[in-house]
């Protein structure tokens, strides 16, 4: 009896929370960035995506828990990983073996929870798997609900991806294990 009920609760949870999934599909507007920075022991470098190379629209699917959490289902932001520009042809060969694109053509971003704070921050969940290793993040993120701009920025180890940095000139020139990855999100 005690096993019928519980199969009962979970089916009658899972059919709730079903019928309260809503599903859009926003259009990313070409004025969009996404930009990956980075130091060397001896410069620095920046990444800059190829706006081009975004998708048109994002499918989203989400429930809200309240009124100011988002909690998403089956949300993932797919980027080629040899559509960024690091400035040089020697960077951009050494950006794609260091996150190995060959190997890995994409990175994902998968969200998981949008938190509104107020009116103009809010906390990100996302999952980002780059050359096929996963890791949770949580991100501040500054809303212009107007503008339907999202923009923040993720601080990531790339020892978090098993990554080894290119070392040049026989190892004189180290990339840092710290990187940046800035996003600036506008939906039409």
């Amino acid at each position: 009896m005690k096993t019928l009920i519980a199969v009962l609760f979970v089916l009658i949870s899972s059919n709730c929370f079903s019928q309260s999934l809503e599903h859009k599909t926003l259009k990313i507007s070409s004025e969009s960035e996404l930009r990956i920075s980075g130091d060397t022991n001896i410069n620095s470098f920046n990444c800059i995506f190829d706006p081009e190379e975004l998708p048109k629209s994002l499918n989203v699917s989400f429930q809200k828990t309240n009124n100011k959490v988002l909690v998403f289902n089956s949300t993932s932001l797919k980027l080629n990983s040899k559509a960024f520009d690091c400035g040089s042809r020697p960077i951009n060969r050494d950006f794609e073996a260091l996150i190995k694109a060959e190997e890995f053509p994409y990175i994902n971003l998968n969200l998981e929870k949008l938190k509104f704070l107020n009116q103009k921050s809010a906390l990100i969940t996302l999952n980002i798997e780059i050359a096929g290793i996963e890791k949770e993040y949580v991100v501040p993120v500054e809303v212009d609900t107007a503008e339907s701009n999202y923009k923040g920025v993720i601080h990531l180890n790339i020892e978090d991806f098993k990554l080894e940095p290119p070392k040049k000139i026989f190892g004189l020139i180290k990339v840092k294990d710290e990187i940046e990855i800035e996003f600036n999100l506008f939906f039409d």
